[in-house]
Parts: C-alpha cells; sequence; structure tokens
C-alpha cells in the first residue's frame, strides 16, 4: 500500500511565506536592472550627434574648473544614499531604484534615438581642479547629453533625502543644486539638457514614489 503524501513541514512552509513577504528579492531584482542599465552608458556614449539643444544664451556660461569637484561627487552621494535608504527605509529605497530605472529609459530612449553632442572648452593649468576636469573629460565622451544624468540622479537623491527628513534632505537638496550648477559650469551639458534631466527626474520619481507607497522609516517617524 502506497504511503499517504507527506504535508510540508511547517519550518518549510514559514520560510516561503516568509520569502514571499520579503521586500528584498524584488529590491535585488530592481537593483540589477538599475545596474545593467548603466553598464549600457558607455556603449551608447557615441555619435554622430542627430541634434543640438543649444541656445546662445550657453555661449556665456563661463568655465569653472573648481565645480568639478561637485560634479564628480555624485558618484559616491548616489551609492551611498542608497544604501542608506536599504538600512532606513526598504520603500524609499524600493522607489529611489525604480526612479533611477524610469530615468534610464527614458534618457537612452534619446541617446539611441536623438543622440546629441556638447562643445568642450580647453582646459588650462596644473591645478587639481585643472587635472580632475580633464581626467572627466578623458572618461566620458561628449555624448549622451539630453537630457542630463547627473541632474535627474542628484534630483532623485534629493527628493529621496527630503522624503526621508526634511532637515537633512534640505542640506542634501543644496549639495545636489551644486551638482546641477556644476554641469552647465564645467561645460559638460547646456542648458536644455539641465532642464530635461529636471524635468525627467521629476516624473520619474513622482511615479515610482507611488508605486512604493507611503514610506514607512524603521525605528522613526517619516517626515512625510
Amino acid at each position: 500500500m502506497p504511503d499517504p503524501p507527506r504535508e510540508p513541514s511547517k519550518r518549510r512552509t514559514r520560510w516561503a511565506e516568509a520569502a514571499a513577504a520579503s521586500p528584498w528579492p524584488r529590491i535585488g531584482i530592481k537593483a540589477v536592472v538599475l545596474g545593467g542599465l548603466l553598464a549600457l552608458y558607455r556603449p551608447l556614449n557615441r555619435g554622430p550627434a542627430r541634434w543640438s539643444p543649444k541656445i546662445p544664451l550657453d555661449e556665456h556660461i563661463p568655465l569653472v574648473k573648481q565645480m568639478v569637484v561637485p560634479y564628480v561627487s555624485v558618484l559616491a552621494l548616489g551609492p551611498l544614499t542608497l544604501v542608506f535608504l536599504l538600512v532606513t527605509s526598504v520603500r524609499l529605497a524600493r522607489s529611489m531604484l525604480v526612479s533611477g530605472i524610469l530615468l534610464l529609459i527614458v534618457a537612452y530612449g534619446f541617446y539611441v534615438f536623438a543622440q546629441t553632442h556638447v562643445a568642450r572648452p580647453e582646459v588650462t593649468g596644473d591645478d587639481v581642479f585643472a587635472g580632475l576636469l580633464r581626467a572627466v573629460y578623458g572618461g566620458d565622451g561628449a555624448y549622451n547629453c539630453f537630457p542630463s544624468l547627473h541632474t535627474g540622479f542628484s534630483v532623485i537623491i534629493a527628493v529621496h533625502w527630503l522624503r526621508y527628513d526634511r532637515r537633512a534632505g534640505a542640506f542634501v537638496a543644496v549639495w545636489c543644486a551644486l551638482i546641477i550648477a556644476s554641469t552647465l559650469l564645467v561645460h559638460q551639458h547646456y542648458i536644455a539638457d539641465m532642464l530635461a534631466g529636471l524635468a525627467v527626474a521629476a516624473l520619474a520619481c513622482w511615479t515610482a514614489l507611488r508605486i512604493a507607497g507611503p514610506p514607512q522609516v524603521s525605528g522613526r517617524a517619516s517626515s512625510l
């Protein structure tokens, strides 16, 4: 006589329920998608340019070499913000990941079908700022300009910090404003690139925050 079918153990059931309820697998998938999209940046960073968003006002923006410091700081501020939110507010971390994915999808549409190019000035001097700016120019092609990803990610960082804590977020937002200004002052972008980055990122954040739902901050009440 065959043995009766065995019921799954209570321990295995609890593990399955915990895995289904855990947000971490979904966050991991979103992080992988974001990382994969970021890996496509360099292959897309090439010509030819199909149009130019440059306007006469762009000709009057000076080159301020010192602004390369806030410009490169977004490369650290973005990952650090994400790690912080993963520890303190999973919902905001999820929203930040979705915002980044949406920003890149829209931006890559322009980079593929409506590529642009920015004219860069010659950088003179032997000071540390000039050297750092030349390194930026050397490591980043002069394409993939419209919309500005530096601007877009700065908006995403600022919005999610403000959602986490208004007081701390205000300081971060001021620094993010410097990053956005730096995109123009180090001549990596035109004004239209910056404005497009603001618009796309704002829409991405609005969408992502509604997908994520109300933030729940561990160990403290959310400020919003």
